[in-house]
């Protein structure tokens, strides 16, 4: 795992979760304009960095359990999120 990709890649997704759940919750009309987008795009580039930073060296190995479970408690909050977010878009 390398954590100078993994760690902006789950950083920016929880601010693209963030930046769309923000824009619908109806807060302000300006928001529901732009800022969803930005919240995409940041996401998106998160989604990207995120498995590069993952599998840089092959899958996670038991020999670290800590690093592995972190890995996995990573994804399944990301994948959470994930779902979330499509939910609020639908």
């Amino acid at each position: 795992m390398d954590w100078e990709l993994l760690l902006p890649g789950s950083l920016l997704i929880a601010a693209g979760v963030t930046a769309i759940w923000i824009s619908y919750a109806g807060i302000a009309e300006t928001f529901l304009q732009g800022l969803h987008a930005i919240g995409a795009y940041s996401m998106l580039f998160g989604l990207v960095l995120f498995p590069g930073g993952l599998l840089k060296d092959g899958l996670p190995s038991p020999k670290g359990a800590a690093a592995a479970g972190a890995a996995l408690v990573i994804t399944i909050v990301i994948a959470l999120a994930l779902a979330f977010a499509f939910r609020l878009i639908i």
